[in-house]
């Protein structure tokens, strides 16, 4: 089934509901945050975090026959600031990384202009979004009827 498609984000909604439950109702983490098959857990002890770690690996090991991926598999400071879902994220507040904002300039068109600029004034700063606008604007002239 290929990523992307409407049944793939459906069947990860159903099937790791599991995993939501078992975070939510046995380990009890501060916070928990999934879409599709990534998900953060937020803990300010870092020895539970350790421990909730370990019993997460092991019930989607175990009980869902998944395996995490090392290179996602991490503990970080709130001073290192998070990656996810494009975003980086810092205790002080967050931005789009680079390749999203690449990826919204150059895709930017009449048909996606509302949740680009929506995209840009929830996550970037003033500078940027006045420099998006002129974007916006730009493609607006060259795309009017002549």
């Amino acid at each position: 089934m290929p990523i992307g498609n409407l049944t793939s984000q459906i069947f990860a909604n159903i099937y790791l509901n599991e995993l939501d439950r078992f975070v939510k109702f046995g380990l009890g983490a501060k916070a928990y945050l999934r879409y599709g098959d990534d998900f953060i857990i937020v803990e300010n002890d870092l020895e539970k975090l350790k421990i909730f770690r370990t019993r997460t690996v092991d019930f989607l090991n175990n009980k869902l026959k998944l395996v995490v991926n090392p290179k996602s598999d991490k503990i970080l400071k709130p001073s290192q600031g998070l990656h996810f879902l494009g975003i980086k994220f810092w205790s002080s507040g967050r931005n789009l990384n680079k390749r999203s904002l690449l990826r919204a300039q150059t895709r930017l068109n009449s048909s996606n202009l509302s949740s680009y600029s929506g995209l840009i004034k929830q996550h970037c700063n003033k500078k940027f979004e006045k420099y998006f606008s002129w974007l916006v604007y730009e493609k607006l002239i060259d795309n009017r009827p002549s």
